[in-house]
């Protein structure tokens, strides 16, 4: 479960309301840059933030601020707030944010959703439900309407939508709790079907197991960080749920599930059930699983010659993305290399791939462009690490 601390914005200062009432407003931390900081230090690899100003005006007002963390900080932003067309989506995400929140136009103005979906993947989409006694609310909060936060839910899963933002008004910023009864039903109607992110009363590590017990995708943290009822490290420790474990035979339908979600290249004889089991008994201590509440979320196919290592296949099921999957499985497999005496490794994987490539090159990995295998042109990376070695 992936911890988001947040910092809302007014006036270009960090501010905190309670049950999103403007007039509530408190200055929580003095620059939002150096407060992005120091929750990166404390092990943060997500920034949520809402501009206020925009969820009131309808258009972006504090712009320049979540470009400044984006852009001097190795957060994943996401930004919600006054984001209510294709143009200021686009710009948001030129901008170096990661993904935008959709909070009004999922009510108002569904197709926007579903047209954003489509754009610019749902990877980069969330849409944040906020509700008043069960019913959604809109316009920064200033608005409640007759539609039930569940059904909305339903409507957006059908535009393409992967990812909400829960938020029970009533406990935001309240230090109360989270509203464990909304979300175990919102949970319950379409957690198999999304992510879901907790909102709204967080005050203890308690809150943090609740969420993380009710198996969601998220939660996210603001006054009490700022108060220090929950301390940020403590919180990310206590909500990782993701268990990386040594992979067997037993786990190749979830393996060839994500390979081919990934659009993998696979042969029909190496990466067959037989061709994996042979590759496994001849390596059986370096290919890992990632999993969440016993369900698969990447994998990692790893083997050594004696002589240097080879990482066959490391995929990240789409629906787990951005969370340091992938770099976590790379370390595991890297660290049972090490082990057995095994201290430079390569990668083999198509030229093609670009945004894969990117992630190998960022762990140290150097590119070669003279290696050929079965009549393809593939790419080789070899990584040489003085830590490593």
């Amino acid at each position: 479960m992936i911890i988001f601390p947040a910092i809302d914005i007014i006036g270009g200062q960090c501010v905190r309301l309670v049950r999103g009432d403007y007039a509530t407003a408190s200055k929580v931390a003095e620059d939002p840059l150096e407060t992005a900081k120091k929750f990166e230090a404390a092990g943060a690899e997500w920034i949520h933030m809402v501009d206020l100003d925009g969820a009131k005006a309808g258009y972006p007002v504090n712009t320049e601020i979540y470009e400044n963390i984006a852009k001097h900080t190795h957060l994943k932003v996401e930004v919600g707030g006054g984001i209510r067309t294709p143009e200021t989506i686009r710009a948001y995400l030129d901008l170096g944010i990661t993904r935008v929140i959709l909070g009004s136009a999922a009510l108002k103005n569904p197709q926007l959703v579903a047209d954003a979906v489509r754009q610019f993947g749902a990877d980069r989409i969330v849409v944040g439900i906020d509700a008043k006694n069960e019913m959604v609310a809109a316009e920064g909060w200033l608005e409640t309407s007759n539609v039930h936060y569940i059904d909305l839910a339903k409507e957006m899963i059908k535009a393409g939508v992967k990812t909400f933002i829960f938020t029970d008004i009533s406990k935001d910023g309240t230090l109360s709790g989270v509203s464990t009864e909304q979300l175990r039903k919102l949970r319950d109607a379409v957690g198999d079907q999304c992510n879901i992110v907790a909102s709204g009363g967080v005050h203890t590590i308690e809150d943090i197991r609740i969420c993380r017990e009710l198996g969601l995708y998220g939660t996210i943290a603001g006054k009490s960080l700022y108060q220090g009822t929950l301390d940020l490290s403590e919180a990310i420790r206590e909500a990782d749920s993701i268990v990386i474990r040594p992979m067997t035979i037993a786990d190749y339908d979830a393996a060839y599930a994500i390979w081919t979600a990934c659009q993998n290249g696979l042969n029909n004889l190496d990466d067959s059930r037989e061709g994996i089991a042979k590759y496994l008994a001849r390596n059986p201590n370096t290919s890992f699983v990632a999993e969440e509440n016993g369900v698969a979320a990447g994998v990692i196919l790893c083997g050594h010659d004696g002589r240097r290592g080879y990482i066959q296949h490391m995929s990240v099921d789409p629906a787990y993305r951005r969370r340091g999957i992938a770099k976590r499985l790379l370390e595991r497999a890297l660290a049972a290399l090490k082990a057995e005496g095994i201290h430079k490794a390569a990668l083999v994987a198509f030229k093609k791939n670009a945004g894969g490539n990117a992630f190998w090159e960022a762990q140290g990995f150097t590119l070669r462009e003279d290696l050929n295998y079965r009549n393809l042109t593939l790419t080789e990376m070899t990584r040489i690490d003085p830590d490593y070695l």
